[in-house]
């Protein structure tokens, strides 16, 4: 798909770039960093920032999905959004900047893009550990002379190798595109691409799936079916999970939800909230609009835990989305991609999200000292326990600690579907 003058050209700019390394040595250090360190300043900033971009893209998105079953990855959605305005220009790089939550006169470019590659370091340090599996397909039409230095950046900040593709012919785009990305994702998914614009520059499938590994699994001889109420009168059978441990616990009174985070191996926990009956609407909106946190008070306590096992995914048609929090500059025909490419010509970037996530018993090592009242009597529950049971729906956050951004958020309103 790729053109050999093209490679060579790359190969050639990636020899002369490497003299260069040691300027930004910041970036090679080793990804594998402990949890508890310290956020700088500017790193504080970036993230407060691309939070206000994740709580638009949630309401946005739950407003959309009313009463059904969503997920999104806020963390990997900027990412590639980062990486793509390595190619833009003009209004339409400020446009995409701002929509984003940043503001490039109190930050510079050059530190986000470095605050986000620590995110793809982290998410492949996730993949390497065979919990995550996160991937940005890019492909541009090869009928335009691409500039080397885009496709350099973007492999070397994000680690993504772009594909070039004879747009021209759109079936035979199409075909290459699903076979390419199939193979590459073990035929997770077969047809990503359907229908290609006439005019189609770019299309980018941005693509995480989770299924991470507890640091305490659930006993698997406890779950059992029991009913989940997606409507107030209305049950489906769902496999329920139960363990006793101690975790973070929070009953946040003013947003009307109780919370739990538990943690997964590899710096990630996942963030239970629980809305009280007939305060999910309530909730959506609180969180969304920042007027309250989950976890702004909280302890450790021994908690029953019920949780429903679930597999989750969704596929967001991101020009759809992002007109309507006001990134538009990127999806119109006059968009500047003069990072990428000289030539001036209509333009249609395409590009699509797909999120997955997976909740099961698995867990590093077995529940033993806090499920020994457990293993007599499945419901004799120890006396000093805090009981929470997710039989209605709720919302998730699985967060990435070391960089303190949302890796997944989502609703489930009916584990089943």
């Amino acid at each position: 798909m790729s053109h050999k003058k093209m490679h060579v050209a790359l190969s050639l700019v990636l020899i002369l770039y490497g003299l260069f390394n040691s300027i930004f040595c910041e970036t090679q250090q080793n990804p594998k960093q402990d949890s508890s360190r310290k956020i700088s300043p500017l790193s504080q900033k970036i993230r407060i920032d691309d939070e206000a971009f994740a709580c638009k893209l949630f309401e946005t998105l739950s407003f959309e999905h009313h009463r059904k079953n969503f997920i999104i990855s806020p963390e990997s959605i900027s990412t590639t959004l980062a990486m793509i305005s390595l190619g833009t220009r003009s209004t339409t790089l400020s446009n995409l900047v701002v929509g984003l939550g940043f503001d490039l006169r109190q930050v510079r470019a050059w530190d986000v893009h470095l605050s986000f590659q620590r995110v793809v370091q982290t998410l492949n340090e996730l993949n390497r550990g065979r919990q995550l599996k996160h991937r940005d397909f890019l492909f541009i039409d090869n009928n335009r002379r691409i500039n080397p230095k885009f496709l350099l950046e973007t492999e070397r900040l994000y680690e993504v190798e772009t594909q070039l593709t004879d747009f021209r012919h759109r079936d035979i785009a199409k075909k290459q595109i699903n076979q390419y990305v199939a193979q590459r994702l073990n035929h997770r998914i077969e047809e990503i691409v359907t229908s290609l614009h006439p005019h189609t520059f770019i299309f980018l499938l941005n693509y995480i799936f989770f299924k991470g590994l507890w640091e305490v699994a659930f006993p698997t001889r406890f779950t059992q079916k029991e009913n989940f109420f997606f409507e107030e009168k209305t049950t489906v059978q769902v496999d329920m999970m139960r363990k006793t441990e101690r975790m973070i616990y929070n009953r946040a009174q003013n947003l009307f939800a109780t919370v739990v985070k538990i943690p997964y191996t590899g710096n990630v926990s996942l963030v239970l909230v629980l809305p009280d009956a007939g305060r999910f609407d309530f909730v959506v909106k609180e969180l969304a609009a920042r007027r309250a946190r989950p976890l702004q008070s909280s302890d450790t306590r021994l908690v029953h835990l019920v949780l429903p096992k679930f597999k989750i995914s969704s596929r967001i048609n991101l020009k759809r989305v992002l007109l309507k929090i006001g990134i538009e500059d990127i999806f119109s025909r006059r968009a500047n991609f003069s990072g990428i490419t000289e030539e001036v010509f209509p333009t249609a970037f395409e590009a699509i999200h797909e999120a997955r996530l997976e909740v099961n018993e698995r867990g590093l090592i077995k529940a033993t000292a806090e499920d020994v009242s457990l293993k007599t009597a499945q419901h004799n529950v120890p006396a000093d326990a805090t009981v929470v049971k997710f039989d209605r729906p709720f919302l998730f956050f699985v967060e990435d600690e070391l960089n303190q951004r949302q890796l997944f958020v989502g609703q489930v309103f009916n584990p089943t579907a």
